[in-house]
């Protein structure tokens, strides 16, 4: 009677610790930024909590698509977007004009930022994330 008690709460332990949830909660994140209609080549997107929560992310935008993955995901609620996408050609060198940037040059290199304020530094895009089970796809068109 001790052994099958015994057995019935190992095996309930087993049974509970596989349905607990090793990422607390965090959800992926998957989607796809376009500006003017055309995929971001090289960006960044990032999430930042309105509504209190502990987790924030940015993801690299690459050939126009992004993902943030379940173990460095967001918890459900509503966040803050931010999208940004140099021009990769664009240098801009504030510490010394008369010498070109990078090695040799300059040392603060700056992209020309070619997202617009709106969905940037000025961002009051929102987009909230939902519960594991629902699909957390943002697709971002940005004019």
């Amino acid at each position: 009677m001790i052994i099958t008690r015994s057995i019935f709460a190992l095996a309930l332990l087993f049974l509970l610790a596989g349905c607990s949830d090793p990422h607390g909660g965090r959800q992926e994140i998957i989607g796809t930024a376009k500006l003017k209609g055309q995929p971001i080549k090289d960006g960044t997107v990032s999430f930042e909590p309105l509504e209190g929560q502990a987790t924030r992310a940015s993801a690299p935008v690459t050939a126009g698509a992004f993902k943030i993955p379940k173990a460095s995901g967001l918890v459900p609620g509503k966040y803050l977007i931010r999208v940004s996408a140099g021009d990769g050609k664009t240098a801009i060198n504030p510490v010394n004009a008369d010498q070109p940037p990078g090695p040799g040059g300059g040392t603060n290199v700056i992209s020309k930022e070619l997202v617009p304020a709106s969905w940037n530094v000025n961002s009051k895009e929102e987009r909230s994330v939902v519960k594991q089970g629902d699909p957390n796809n943002f697709d971002f068109n940005i004019p």
